[in-house]
């Protein structure tokens, strides 16, 4: 779109010196002469018109691909937020989870060392 939007500029300069050409070599008599003119403003007007729309609808292109960049951005945070949390929360629960190993292998630990401490009473003691 946005070629077209520059190439309508040119457009407008070539039809500008173009009917300034017709006006200035009269081409005929004065009532032509006035005619000519006359027309040469009508389509200058009318490309400038044309022109300006589509300056129109190139911004109104741009602003929808803005906002549809920004919200493509935006669910792409939403993601990888996501995926962060996901990552945290397994690392959290693998890290609970080796926790609770060493907790049991410290409990059996201090359970043998119990055990033994129980059977050295009896044996020294009558």
């Amino acid at each position: 779109m946005n070629r077209k939007v520059r190439a309508i500029g040119p457009l407008v300069a070539v039809l500008a010196i173009a009917a300034g050409g017709v006006v200035w070599s009269g081409c005929g008599g004065s009532s032509d002469a006035e005619s000519s003119a006359s027309q040469a403003q009508t389509e200058i007007e009318a490309a400038g018109q044309k022109a300006e729309e589509a300056a129109k609808e190139g911004a109104e292109e741009a602003k929808k691909g803005l906002e549809k960049g920004a919200e493509k951005t935006k669910k792409g945070f939403e993601e990888a937020k996501e995926e962060v949390e996901k990552a945290n929360s397994k690392q959290i629960k693998k890290t609970q989870k080796e926790i609770e190993e060493e907790v049991e292998k410290g409990g059996a630990k201090a359970e043998k060392h119990l055990e033994e401490a129980k059977e050295k009473a009896e044996k020294y003691l009558p």
